[in-house]
């Protein structure tokens, strides 16, 4: 037997991400200056297709642009394998090749459904994503996860595969309706936990502006927002881009978020679930000993006052629940982990400096229903 070795040189790929008002015009003279592909598959749900669509579409025009809108049925549901296959052959049969590129134009599943496409398209073509959602442009547009869900669970099929640059519009929220704008606060509020505190004492100074979504500092909060959000992802998901430790912390509230968004046949839609599973982490890491009880209570305080109830669907027990969570990608070996908190901006490490953190089956059901009882 002889062996060959291959080098394979894979670098890290960078982006930008640009933050404003209006910014449609701006992506079509960036693309003209700084071509990615000779046509654009613009892939967008059907409410924001109707939306931004043709708004994109003439900016892209304008600047001698060939492109063409994709559109998928709008919500959770249509993030599968089956549309999947079904915007690829949309764009074969548009003759799309190799020479192709995709524009993510929407919320979380827009972008994990077209940059799965993309991922995959040819073996890899370029997407750029353009967030309409608070959760979009909060933390799914950043990080170059794409995914789609299957009956054992969410994202568990799917590639990584960066973007290569981000555009958050901030006047794209004007049409977000009140539970979806709330709910993709969620993931920044999130962040200021684990990463950035005076991330938190922002969202409480400006709560009254970023809650009444109006207003002449409106415009200048959420600018300020998003580029405080996005430098925090960064920082992370620089450091590890494929989640092997670090990243692992962006999954605070998730384990349980999943397993209620999974178990509520995603009647309630994914900020409310990790807001559910934050308030329900934020009091695990108190009664494990790591937190304090107040900072758990403030965690579900800040959560409440914007827009979330934080409390588990009295349909939903606690069995059902774990027979979910089991399911999750995040489970290692058989069990189930955690990311913790013992204080303002400080995940839990274990011994040999891992973030994930075991729980039992038995302690999870027990501080479930103790949760249940007190919240």
């Amino acid at each position: 037997m002889e062996r060959i070795h291959v080098d394979v040189a894979v670098q890290p790929q960078s982006y930008e991400v640009m933050v404003g008002t209006d910014l449609f015009g701006q992506i079509a003279d960036d693309l003209r200056e700084r071509p990615l592909a000779s046509r654009y598959a613009v892939i967008a749900d059907s409410r924001t297709g109707g939306l931004f669509g043709e708004r994109l579409g003439a900016e892209l025009i304008r600047a001698g642009i060939r492109w063409q809108l994709f559109t998928f049925p709008e919500g959770e549901a249509s993030k599968n394998r089956h549309q999947k296959e079904l915007l690829e052959d949309a764009m074969l049969d548009a003759g799309y090749g190799r020479d192709s590129a995709v524009i993510a134009l929407g919320g979380g599943v827009t972008g994990d459904l077209a940059g799965f496409v993309a991922a995959t398209y040819m073996r890899g073509i370029p997407v750029i994503q353009v967030p309409t959602s608070t959760l979009a442009m909060a933390d799914s547009a950043i990080g170059s996860k794409t995914a789609v869900d299957v009956p054992q669970g969410k994202n568990l099929i799917g590639a990584f595969h960066s973007p290569e640059a981000v555009y958050i519009d901030v006047r794209t929220l004007e049409t977000l309706d009140r539970r979806n704008y709330f709910a993709g606060l969620v993931e920044l509020i999130k962040h200021s936990f684990i990463r950035r505190p005076e991330l938190a004492d922002y969202l409480e100074e400006h709560r009254d502006i970023i809650v009444g979504r109006q207003g002449a500092d409106y415009g200048r909060v959420m600018e300020k927002l998003w580029i405080t959000n996005s430098a925090v992802k960064n920082e992370v998901v620089s450091a590890d881009q494929k989640e092997s430790n670090l990243r692992k912390i962006l999954n605070y509230g998730h384990t349980l978020g999943h397993g209620v968004e999974l178990a509520s046949g995603f009647r309630l839609i994914h900020g409310e679930c990790v807001a559910i599973g934050i308030a329900y982490a934020a009091w695990l890491s108190y009664k494990l000993g790591y937190g304090t009880r107040e900072y758990a209570e403030y965690q579900i305080r800040m959560l409440r006052e914007y827009g979330q109830d934080c409390r588990i669907p009295e349909d939903l027990d606690g069995e059902t629940i774990l027979a979910a969570m089991r399911r999750d990608k995040k489970v290692r070996d058989g069990r189930i982990e955690f990311i913790l908190l013992d204080a303002p901006g400080h995940p839990v490490t274990r011994g040999d400096g891992d973030y994930g953190i075991p729980v039992t089956e038995g302690t999870i059901l027990e501080t479930v229903k103790e949760f249940r009882r007190i919240f």
